[in-house]
């Protein structure tokens, strides 16, 4: 054969190879595109069967354990720290002086510094007097004592109240500036209390003097009951604050985790608004205020994706109002995992 025939023929035998190789692609995407949803391997899931409830006479919160009062204390004059005598978990009683700092800013010099020392301290002396005698008035004796505060060179901090100290912001030998936090002090009289956060719909049930549940992980429940409730809504929270109090707090520690259920009767609307089902909260996908999104199961097996409303988280489960009805079945742990139209496998819990 010549060489311009051994061209002729290889050329023909690389066109055909492309185009068989171009019709066994096409060929693959096919049989892959004609693979049909069902054929796909579905999700594991577990399931909820919607059932028709009482609703629930008990609110359920997330919280957290404080002091109820728990005070920053700083100096009111720069200088220097000299001794901090305290540290975070110590109890203290009430007057006991916690730090000391050198001032920076008593006077230009020494004589000048002991004379406006020795001034305040007559100011004080004479206000005093005025005040024993009723020719001045408290704020008169408030204000003396503060100017004797501020004319001397060593500053105590003292506790105002018996307590454990929670926190410590500074170290010795530290240049504080005046108002800085140096100690948090968590009083002791005031007692232990939780603070929860509940919904805009259920604080509406909740008022003062409600009797509480209140549960910390690893210890015994104990009653309480509820003592103050937020008339501002927490920013960026959609949530009111409801502050309930406890009798034996002494096995707690401020900011530990705490579940709270509150005796809370139902609105007296509610039972005009038709049924309410509660559902595990691992079903929710997505919650703001009062409205969720949730995956429920066809009649072909299939996840669907659908809003509801709530109506609070209870001790039975976060109730829904809207977009359940009788016998639907929730998609519970796996509700993560799936999209809307995907076949699921059900398992059991």
């Amino acid at each position: 054969m010549s060489r311009r025939g051994l061209i002729a023929f290889y050329a023909g035998t690389a066109s055909a190879l492309v185009i068989l190789s171009a019709c066994s692609q096409k060929q693959g995407q096919a049989a892959a595109e004609a693979v049909p949803p069902e054929a796909q391997k579905p999700v594991d899931v577990e399931v909820y069967k919607v059932e028709p409830q009482d609703r629930s006479d008990r609110l359920h919160a997330s919280g957290m354990v404080a002091f109820k009062n728990e005070t920053t204390l700083s100096f009111n004059a720069p200088g220097e720290i000299e001794t901090l005598t305290v540290d975070q978990g110590d109890q203290v009683t009430a007057g006991q002086v916690l730090a000391t700092l050198r001032r920076s800013s008593v006077g230009a010099d020494a004589a000048e510094a002991d004379l406006v020392r020795k001034t305040a301290q007559q100011n004080f002396d004479r206000i005093s007097r005025l005040f024993a005698g009723g020719a001045a008035s408290q704020a008169d004796l408030d204000n003396a004592r503060v100017a004797l505060e501020r004319a001397r060179e060593i500053v105590d901090l003292t506790a105002p109240a018996a307590g454990v100290i929670l926190r410590r912001d500074a170290v010795r030998g530290q240049v504080a500036p005046a108002g800085q936090p140096i100690l948090q002090l968590g009083e002791a009289d005031a007692g232990l209390v939780v603070r929860a956060s509940v919904s805009s719909t259920d604080v509406t049930r909740v008022h003062v003097g409600d009797l509480v549940s209140i549960a910390v992980r690893g210890r015994p429940e104990r009653a309480g009951s509820v003592t103050r409730i937020s008339p501002k809504m927490t920013d960026g929270m959609g949530a009111f604050e409801v502050e309930a109090k406890f009798d034996d707090g002494s096995d707690l520690r401020s900011g530990e985790v705490a579940e709270v259920l509150i005796a809370a009767p139902p609105a007296s609307d509610s039972a005009k608004s038709g049924p309410v089902f509660y559902i595990p909260a691992i079903s929710l996908i997505d919650a703001r205020a009062d409205q969720a999104m949730i995956y429920v199961i066809d009649a072909a097996g299939a996840a669907r994706r659908r809003a509801v409303r709530t109506e609070g988280l209870t001790d039975k489960g976060v109730a829904i109002v809207e977009g359940l009805k009788e016998g639907d079945r929730v998609i519970t742990r796996g509700a993560s995992m799936v999209r809307d139209g995907d076949h699921v496998s059900i398992q059991k819990g």
